[in-house]
């Protein structure tokens, strides 16, 4: 067919149909590739995943590994055929042509770039369903703590490439004047520095971990992700609260996880003019209700002082931990109604002025 061979662009029309048919034969089977490609590595990950989900596996695996796929054999492809003449014009002294193949090898370092990520999410992703299966949130902290930081290097490193693949740049002096920005910057943003800094001594030190109940700067909630500038918390209310690391590193932090019991403290105000046997009775009793509650570990009851308004008497529980709030509530709703039960029996009247705190 001598149709075929006239020429259109430096290029003959028999090169032009091969290179459409490759790429859409390219595009046809890049799914079917990518899916049995993925399979095979679920196949192979799958006794060590933890149970880990194949949808999820795909998500994650299937689009980046096709999209390379695709951009590869389509360059490959177009790269048989000439540059037309027509098109070649110069831009301070750089050719269009170069132009070209630097765009081609610009999209190409940018679709393994974005697969590298993607392998990196699915690692943290089988990690953390290991670690949650085998209930150990806190042992694999440092993949979850370095993720974003990674994720930001293996971007710097390919627009590293970029530039010296696709536009010729001499990587080492970039890096030197990049140094130099670098510095400033620091120093413009030390406050970020500082929680940067901050966010290794977390890690290193381990003063918590994700998944623990804290208490930093009158807040208290469950450690649900650590940054390299903030720990997140999700707070009783069910609210999501934002602590800058240098603040969880600086400030007095009570890490409830670690400890067996929690404190709860009741104060009981008496008349003043309640006589020693009646205040004796009401120890004596309290005491008594205490030690018969399943839920309580240790107590102590003593009388704290006695002035013009008040006789005071203090009581201090410890409750195991875990223990719900609710289950807390339940148990110290029980306490003052024994308590004032027990006052009723004794016929002794509470003061004017009443209290009652609970502190964990």
């Amino acid at each position: 067919m001598k149709f075929l061979d006239q020429v259109y662009f430096d290029n003959s029309l028999r090169s032009y149909i091969t290179v459409c048919i490759i790429i859409f034969i390219a595009f046809i089977l890049k799914r079917i590739i990518s899916k049995y490609a993925a399979s095979l590595l679920f196949k192979l990950i799958k006794p060590k995943s933890g149970g880990l989900d194949k949808l999820q596996f795909n998500n994650l695996i299937v689009a980046p590994i096709e999209r390379i796929l695709f951009v590869l054999i389509s360059f490959f492809a177009i790269d048989r055929l000439n540059f037309p003449h027509d098109f070649l014009f110069n831009i301070h002294k750089v050719t269009s042509q170069d132009i070209v193949e630097g765009i081609a090898s610009a999209i190409i370092i940018i679709c393994f770039v974005f697969l590298i990520i993607r392998f990196m999410d699915f690692l943290v992703l089988l990690i953390k369903n290991k670690a949650v299966t085998g209930h150990t949130a806190g042992e694999h902290q440092l993949l979850f703590f370095f993720k974003d930081l990674i994720r930001v290097v293996i971007i710097i490193i390919g627009f590293a490439f970029i530039l010296k693949f696709s536009f010729g740049l001499d990587i080492g002096n970039l890096l030197t004047g990049l140094s130099i920005v670098g510095a400033a910057l620091a120093l413009a943003a030390r406050e970020s520095l500082e929680n940067l800094i901050a966010s290794f001594i977390i890690f290193f030190d381990k003063p918590f971990e994700t998944g623990d109940l804290v208490k930093v700067n009158n807040f208290s909630g469950t450690v649900e992700r650590i940054g390299l500038r903030s720990t997140r918390l999700r707070t009783p209310e069910k609210s999501i609260i934002t602590v800058p690391n240098k603040q969880m590193v600086d400030s007095i932090l009570d890490n409830w996880s670690v400890r067996n019991v929690i404190r709860n403290e009741i104060k009981t105000f008496l008349s003043p003019h309640a006589s020693s046997e009646d205040l004796e009775k009401i120890i004596s009793g309290i005491k008594e209700i205490l030690s018969k509650k399943e839920m309580v570990q240790s107590h102590s009851v003593y009388l704290q002082e006695i002035n013009n308004d008040n006789a005071v008497i203090m009581v201090i529980y410890f409750t195991k931990f875990p223990m719900s709030q609710d289950d807390i509530n339940e148990l110290k709703e029980e306490i003052n109604f024994d308590i004032r039960k027990l006052q009723e029996k004794h016929e002794i009247k509470p003061s004017a002025t009443t209290s009652v705190k609970i502190v964990s």
